[in-house]
Formats: C-alpha cells, sequence, structure tokens
C-alpha cells in the first residue's frame, strides 16, 4: 500500500475504493468459512451452543456483530449471483444484507429478478439500494411488504437515560418510513446552506441542536399560537437580577444565568412562599411576549437576526437585548429573534446590573 501522502488525489479516491473492494472480498470470505464451520458441525463439537456463540467466541466481536454475519452467510447459500458479486468485492456487506431480506420475502420471484437486482444495486449508492429493493419488494410480494413493514414498525424503540454530568443519552431504532421523516426534518435544519458559513459546531451538534429545535417548536404550537415549553423553575427575585447562584428545578439545579436566558421568552407566573417553602399564593401566569408582538417581531426580522443565521422564524425565541428583568421594556425596539445557539450566545455575551 503506497503511503497515503504520497497519492495525488485522484490517487487518493483510487485507493479508497480499491480498499473497499477488498474489504467487501474479505467480508464474503468470512461468510464461505462460516458456511463450512456450520456444515462441518464445528461449533457444537467445541462445545458452543451456536454458530454464533462460536464465532463471537474466535473473533472477539459483539454478539449482535456476529450474528448478522452468521445470518449473511446462510443467506448467500440460496443467493449465488449476490454471493458471486460479494467474493468479487462488487457489492457490500450493507448492501448483501439488503438483498437477503428480499430474497426471504419472495424466495421463487427474487431467484428468477436476481441478476438484475444485484446489477442495479452494484451501482447505487449506499442510501439507494435499499429504496430499489423495497420497490422490488412492493412489486413482487405488496402483501409481504405491507407485512415486513408493520414487523419493522413494531420494533420500534427510543430510549432516554440520565447520563454523565446531567446529559441525556437517546438510543434507539425506527422503522424505514419513520425515520425518514426524521432524516428529513433534521437534514432541513442542518442543510449546510442554511447555515451561516462560520458556523463552529461540529455536525453531531448541528444536529441534537436541530432535534432540540423541532420538539421546541413543538411546544411552541402548530395552531398558531405560541405555547413556549413548561417547565416549573423557582427563582429567587435577588437571583434572576444578579445572574448569579443555582436555581433549583425538578430535574436538578441550573445556573442562574441559564434561568435568565429561559426566562427570556416564558410565561412567568408569580408564587409567593411561605419561610418553609410552601406556596402560599400564586398569581396569574402572564405571557412576557404577547401575540401581536410576537408576529410583528416575525414579520419585521423574518428569522434570527445574528449576521448569516438563516434559521427561520418560527424555530427562534424572542430576544430581550435589555432583560426584562433588568428593566428592558417588552417592545419591538427592545427584541429582536434568534435562533437557539446565538440567544444562548447573547445571555452568554450580555452584562446585567450586579447587586450587592
Amino acid at each position: 500500500m503506497p503511503a497515503p501522502k504520497s497519492l495525488s488525489d485522484d490517487g487518493l479516491v483510487t485507493e479508497l475504493g480499491r480498499l473497499g473492494r477488498l474489504a467487501a472480498q474479505v467480508e464474503a470470505q468470512r461468510a464461505v468459512l462460516v458456511t463450512e464451520a456450520e456444515r462441518r458441525g464445528l461449533p457444537r463439537r467445541r462445545g458452543f451452543p451456536s454458530t454464533t456463540a462460536w464465532l463471537t467466541a474466535i473473533s472477539g466481536e459483539p454478539g449482535s456483530v456476529c450474528r448478522r454475519q452468521v445470518a449473511v452467510a446462510s443467506a448467500l447459500e440460496n443467493m449465488p449471483e449476490t454471493k458471486a458479486a460479494f467474493c468479487a468485492g462488487e457489492v457490500s456487506e450493507s448492501k448483501v444484507r439488503v438483498l437477503a431480506q428480499a430474497q426471504a420475502l419472495a424466495p421463487e420471484q427474487f431467484a428468477a429478478d436476481e441478476k438484475i437486482l444485484v446489477g442495479q444495486v452494484k451501482t447505487a449508492a449506499a442510501q439507494q439500494a435499499p429504496r430499489l429493493v423495497a420497490a422490488w419488494k412492493h412489486q413482487t410480494n405488496p402483501e409481504g411488504a405491507e407485512a415486513e413493514a408493520e414487523r419493522l414498525y413494531q420494533l420500534r424503540t427510543l430510549h432516554l437515560s440520565e447520563g454523565l454530568l446531567g446529559m441525556l443519552h437517546l438510543s434507539g431504532d425506527l422503522d424505514p418510513e419513520s425515520g425518514l421523516i426524521v432524516r428529513h426534518a433534521l437534514e432541513a435544519l442542518t442543510d449546510p446552506a442554511n447555515l451561516n458559513p462560520a458556523d463552529s459546531r461540529t455536525p453531531a451538534q448541528v444536529r441534537a441542536d436541530a432535534l432540540v429545535d423541532i420538539c421546541r417548536h413543538h411546544l411552541d404550537g402548530s395552531n398558531g399560537g405560541r405555547r413556549p415549553p413548561r417547565v416549573l423553575v423557582t427563582i429567587p427575585w435577588n437571583t434572576l437580577q444578579q445572574g448569579e447562584g443555582l436555581v433549583d428545578t425538578e430535574p436538578g439545579p441550573i445556573g442562574a444565568a441559564t434561568a435568565r436566558r429561559l426566562a427570556c421568552d416564558a410565561t412567568i407566573s408569580r408564587v409567593l412562599l411561605a419561610p418553609d417553602s410552601v406556596p402560599i399564593d400564586m398569581g396569574r401566569a402572564t405571557r412576557v411576549i404577547p401575540p401581536a408582538l410576537r408576529k410583528a417581531l416575525e414579520l419585521r426580522d423574518r428569522g434570527c437576526a445574528h449576521p448569516g443565521c438563516r434559521m427561520p422564524a418560527r424555530f427562534c425565541d424572542a430576544h430581550h437585548i435589555t432583560h426584562w428583568a433588568d428593566g428592558g421594556e417588552t417592545t419591538l425596539a427592545n427584541l429582536q429573534l434568534l435562533c437557539r445557539q446565538h440567544h444562548r450566545q447573547a445571555h452568554d455575551n450580555q452584562p446585567h446590573p450586579r447587586r450587592e
């Protein structure tokens, strides 16, 4: 293998393509060896309950990876055209798995169409291959395709768990249709053409912010009236003004600076507490930004007012240039639309009175 620094741009692309084909050939040879081991009954003769358990032990790979490799090896026995292309490095393992799903759905029709399908998948992009095979499934066996789609839908999951430092960890799987909706929604907000060229966030951070913006937009209400997120935060008045110290919330403490940012565009209620912190009186909730003023602000700013940012108005907060807790008025002249990222930056850079 040539030294990477010695390669031209075209040479680098060529070498990556060569390694991709070589990787497919290695995976194909692994599948051939796994099939031969199963034919001999080697895993059970070595005391393992399954081929997956045996492969996990000798490879050190996770069980989920080995289970996938065993499934591919088994499917290839009924897919000669696919196997030949795989061994030649012409299709990747991910494309083989897509083709294997089609073979399991309609074995007889797949056998008749395999050569054509493999030819189409060879030249298709990784994202396009599943769509090509899905179209074949619906044309060949509509009822089976619908049953498969329902089965995948039933496998959908989303898990939320508390991580280190109070971070929220998300994990899960979505069926193809739902995944497409989520992907398109995120891509609409993460398209580089819609971002400031000077944006320093990583792609992963941009996606994380986009997911939060979509959720905030939902909480704002889809019927034309905004309904800011209803998070109960108990803030002593002097803490809100000074912007120092910690504020207690149900999930855990947050900084007073964060509380000021949340209160910048929120629904505020006055609560009187007894000395033992028991609420004894609660005033009527008041909306800091009236709907008519919000509409005027959106007509004026159109979107995030930060230079170069193209975030649409519906995903923006109404930011008080001088915080209302510091005496700033809730008027059009003292407001501007800012997306979540730039709203945070504005509060990080916003001075406010310090009171002894």
